[in-house]
C-alpha cells in the first residue's frame, strides 16, 4: 500500500477533534479534620439545587466527516432555531424577572504554533512550522418559569482560520474528504451543529453542545436534552466517564461536549443516590464499500452513589456502545491527600463468549501544601494496551499524528499503552500569576508529553495564558509523532 493509498484509507476510519478546553467538574468539601464529607459532581446550570448539591459551590477549574444533511434533518435543524428564536424573543418579559432569567458567556482568542517533527511530516509534505487562529464564542443562557423547572441552553459560535486550516484542507482533500465539513461534525442523535461560511483557510459553525430542560420533585431529578453527564472523579482519565469521555490535551473548552440524554437521578440520603441514564449518539465506520457511513448506538446504564468510612463509592452497570460495561470509583483522603480512584471493565456483546473483556483503571493522589502549591499524580492502566511502541500495530503509518485528528476516544481507549504516569505541579507565584508544569510518560515506549502554561489574571474578568504542548519519542510511540505546539490563548467572561 503506497502513502497516498494508506493516508485515504486512514482518513476515512477516524474521526475530527479540535483543539479545546477542558475542566474540572468535581467539587469537594472536607471536614475541619482533612476528611472528605462531600464530593458534588455536578454542571452549572438552574439554581435549583438537589439535598446533596445545597452545600456545594461551583467551581470550574480549571469532529468525523460530516453526513450532509437530507430535508428531514434540514427541517429539524430550522424548527430548532425558529424554537430558540421565539424563546429568545420573550427576553422584554424575562428581563423583568431577572431571577428566573440567567445570561453568562465569553469572548475568546485562541492562537496555535505548530511545529511538526518526524520523518511522517515530510512524507505528507508539511515542512514548516504551522499556525491557526480562533475567535471564539459562548453564550449560556437559563430561564427557570418555576421553581423546579428550568431550561439550559448552551451555545457556541466559533471562527478558526490560518494556514494550518488550508494545510490540512489539502491533507484531507487527497483523500477526497473535507476537512471543515469533518472537524464540525455533530454526533448526537440530533445534528445541533451549523455552519455558516467555509473556505480552504477557515470555517465559521454555530453549536449548541447544551440543550435541555430540568425537573425536581423533592429527591427526584429528570433531565432531559443535550447535557454532560460526568460519572468521572479522576482529574486526568475517567474510565468511568462512559457518556462524555474527554481528552486532556483539549484544554480551552471548559464546558466539555454534551451527549443527547436522559437522566434520572433519586437520592436516597444526604449523601446517596441512584442514577439511571441513557444517550443515543452516532459513530462512523467504512461499510463494505469502503464508503462511509453512520450507525446510532446506544450508551446506557444504572449509578448507585453512597459514602462509608468518609469516603465516596460510586458502582455501575450498562452497555456502553458495542460493551457491556460494568465499574467503581472513590474518592476520599490519606493523610491530608486527596485519593482518587476508577476501573471499568468492558467487553464486546458480539464476542462476549470469546473474550474475556478489558479493564481500565486510573489512580490519582493530590496534595495542597500551606504555600499553596498544588501536586498531582495518576496512573493508568490498560489491559488490551501495548507494551511496545504504542502504534506498532495500529495499521497505519501515521502514528501519533493520527491522533490529532481522531475523534474516536471513549472510556475504553483513553490510551493506547498498557501504562501511562501522570504528574503535575501548580503554584500561584502570585495571587494575579498561576504557574503550571504537567507530564505524561510512557514506561514500555519511552515517549513523553510535556505541559508548561502560566496563566495571567489581567482584570476580574480578563485572563490571558501561554501554554506549550511538548511531545517527544520514536516514530510510532505513543507521543513520537506529533511535534510541539504553542498556544496563546486571550479570554473575556461576562
Amino acid at each position: 500500500m503506497g502513502v497516498k493509498e494508506a493516508l485515504i484509507y486512514y482518513l476515512k476510519c477516524f474521526r475530527i477533534t479540535n483543539q479545546e478546553e477542558l475542566s474540572a467538574s468535581g467539587l469537594q468539601i472536607r471536614k475541619s479534620n482533612g476528611n472528605i464529607k462531600k464530593t458534588c459532581h455536578f454542571e452549572g446550570g438552574t439554581t435549583e439545587k438537589s439535598p446533596i448539591q445545597e452545600e456545594c459551590i461551583q467551581e470550574i477549574s480549571h469532529p468525523l466527516m460530516r453526513v450532509r444533511n437530507d430535508n428531514r434533518l434540514l427541517n429539524y435543524k430550522l424548527f430548532f432555531v425558529l424554537i430558540l428564536m421565539l424563546f429568545f424573543n420573550a427576553t422584554p418579559s424575562l428581563a423583568q424577572q431577572p431571577k428566573k432569567f440567567r445570561f453568562s458567556g465569553f469572548l475568546e482568542y485562541l492562537n496555535n504554533t505548530w511545529v511538526p517533527r518526524g520523518q511522517i511530516y515530510k512524507t505528507l509534505g508539511i515542512d514548516n512550522w504551522q499556525n491557526q487562529s480562533g475567535v471564539y464564542n459562548r453564550f449560556n443562557f437559563w430561564y427557570e418559569p418555576a421553581k423546579n423547572f428550568g431550561f439550559y441552553v448552551g451555545m457556541r459560535n466559533n471562527f478558526i482560520y490560518g494556514p494550518m486550516n488550508a494545510t490540512y484542507n489539502n491533507l484531507f482533500d487527497m483523500a477526497g474528504l473535507n476537512y471543515n465539513e469533518m472537524a464540525t461534525y455533530d454526533p448526537g442523535y440530533l445534528d445541533l451543529t451549523f455552519m455558516i461560511a467555509d473556505g480552504t483557510s477557515y470555517y465559521f459553525y454555530t453549536n449548541f453542545d447544551r440543550a435541555n430542560f430540568k425537573w425536581t420533585l423533592k429527591k427526584f431529578e429528570l433531565t432531559v436534552g443535550r447535557q454532560r453527564i460526568n460519572w468521572g472523579v479522576n482529574l486526568i482519565w475517567n474510565p468511568n466517564d462512559i457518556f462524555n469521555v474527554y481528552n486532556y490535551f483539549e484544554f480551552n473548552y471548559v464546558e466539555r461536549p454534551g451527549s443527547d440524554a436522559v437522566k434520572m437521578e433519586f437520592y436516597t440520603g444526604d449523601f446517596s443516590s441512584v442514577q439511571l441514564a441513557g444517550k443515543l449518539g452516532n459513530i462512523q465506520t467504512l461499510n463494505d464499500s469502503g464508503q462511509i457511513v453512520k450507525k446510532l448506538k446506544l450508551t446506557t446504564a444504572a449509578m448507585f452513589k453512597f459514602n462509608k468510612w468518609n469516603y465516596d463509592f460510586q458502582l455501575f452497570a450498562g452497555v456502553m456502545e458495542d460493551d457491556v460495561t460494568a465499574g467503581l470509583g472513590w474518592a476520599g483522603s490519606i493523610a491530608g491527600a486527596g485519593f482518587t480512584g476508577e476501573a471499568s471493565w468492558f467487553r464486546d456483546q458480539q464476542n462476549f463468549a470469546d473474550t474475556t473483556g478489558v479493564w481500565v483503571a486510573s489512580v490519582a493522589v493530590n496534595y495542597t501544601f500551606k504555600n499553596s502549591i498544588f501536586i498531582n499524580f495518576s496512573g493508568i492502566y490498560n489491559s488490551a494496551g501495548a507494551t511496545g511502541p504504542a502504534y506498532a500495530g495500529a495499521g497505519n503509518f501515521l502514528g501519533s499524528f493520527g491522533t490529532m485528528f481522531s475523534g474516536n476516544l471513549n472510556a475504553k481507549n483513553l490510551t493506547r499503552s498498557r501504562f501511562d504516569v501522570f504528574g503535575q505541579i501548580s503554584y500561584p507565584a502570585t495571587p494575579l500569576i498561576n504557574i503550571d508544569l504537567a507530564s505524561i510518560y510512557n514506561p514500555d515506549d519511552k515517549s513523553v508529553f510535556v505541559g508548561p502554561s502560566v496563566n495571567f489574571s489581567l482584570t476580574d474578568n480578563i485572563s490571558l495564558m501561554i501554554v506549550g504542548q511538548l511531545f517527544w519519542g520514536n516514530t510510532l510511540t505513543e507521543f513520537g509523532d506529533i511535534g510541539q505546539m504553542y498556544f496563546l490563548d486571550l479570554k473575556w467572561s461576562f
